[in-house]
């Protein structure tokens, strides 16, 4: 009896506990996505999209970019952050981005790592207006108080259309309704953006009207720029940036380059950037020819170095400094920016 008695429990106990509820499994959720990094862009036409993408278990040791859409596939929000916790030092600027939707209108804000409401790029609110395609046509930027306002550039607004063959153009203008340039150092009145089949930027042309028009002005070298090519690879990484007059020889911009080529890793983090002038020369002069960044299990840069061509430590001649070093916390948050000569001495010390 006692045999028997032991065996019914060890079978009861067994069949309550194939029962009972199992405890709960990490689930990767349809509307969330998780990516390492995001796609180059030149315009603010250009909605964020993620590359490289990791599993949410992944995404609470990794640094990454947390995609949210609505039930319409509506893109709502994108967070830099690990584990959930926003970090302080986002390449996209804030460490979040909200987007709503109201009828033809799609309205960004932007938040720091506290979640406090920051500007972007010197304005408070995009108020994109979409098509009935859902594609932006029109951006305005607005203040605190939701009056229209002009970005740092002294944009107040952008108009997009598409063209005939396929470019996205692209039209600024201020608060007095004159047409604005891009940037002070790009004099760029009018641009059409160049997509390829899986929507990697490839090229920014400078046109008047119709045609490719080749800009002299002082920022835009001696042989005049007309565009930017961008070489990106099947991650959609940027690989190389290059500077173009309309006869297609490379030309400087206001820094001294004309091309940067990047180095990246199979998780799309660039670990060198090398520098060449419109003679396909290593950048001289007071720029700094490579630069090769060292990135911890996170993915958060540790050590940025500033090298010569043949790769040799060298002091950026601007600023002095060699090796910059970031600290982070437990969460990942950035606490401390370090920075050296190239024998090892703090640059912060030096007069």
């Amino acid at each position: 009896m006692k045999l028997y008695n032991f065996l019914f429990f060890a079978v009861f106990v067994a069949a309550l506990y194939s029962c009972s509820p199992k405890p709960a499994q990490p689930v990767e959720q349809a509307n969330v996505k998780y990516y390492r990094g995001l796609l180059f862009s030149e315009s603010p036409w250009d909605t964020e999209r993620g590359s490289h993408e990791i599993t949410a278990p992944d995404a609470k040791t990794i640094n990454n970019f947390k995609f949210t859409w609505n039930e319409n596939n509506q893109l709502v929000s994108v967070e830099y952050n690990r584990n959930d916790s926003l970090l302080n030092y986002s390449p996209m600027g804030p460490a979040k981005i909200t987007y709503t939707y109201e009828g033809d209108l799609q309205v960004k804000h932007s938040f720091d790592e506290k979640g406090q409401p920051v500007q972007d790029d010197g304005a408070s609110v995009y108020e994109y207006k979409l098509d009935t395609a859902g594609m932006r046509v029109a951006l305005r930027f607005l203040d605190d108080a939701g009056q229209p306002a002009e970005n740092r550039n002294k944009i107040s607004n952008f108009v997009w259309s598409k063209t005939d063959d396929g470019m996205i153009r692209e039209l600024r203008y201020n608060l007095a309704g004159d047409s604005v340039v891009m940037n002070p150092f790009c004099p760029f009145y009018e641009l059409r953006f160049s997509y390829d089949e899986k929507g990697y930027l490839t090229r920014m042309a400078n046109y008047d009207n119709d045609t490719l028009y080749n800009c002299t002005a002082e920022n835009c070298g001696d042989v005049g720029v007309s565009y930017f090519k961008f070489e990106n690879n099947e991650a959609g990484d940027l690989l190389t940036f290059s500077v173009h007059n309309t006869t297609g020889r490379m030309s400087n911009l206001f820094w001294g380059w004309a091309k940067r080529v990047n180095t990246v890793d199979a998780n799309g983090y660039v670990t060198e950037t090398a520098m060449f002038d419109q003679d396909d020369e290593y950048l001289g002069g007071k720029g700094v020819p490579v630069t090769q960044t060292v990135y911890d299990e996170h993915g958060a840069p540790v050590k940025r170095t500033s090298m010569d061509k043949d790769r040799n430590v060298i002091n950026d001649p601007n600023s002095g400094v060699a090796v910059t070093e970031f600290k982070y916390d437990e969460v990942g948050r950035r606490t401390e920016t370090l920075r050296f000569d190239k024998d090892g001495n703090p640059v912060e010390n030096k007069q």
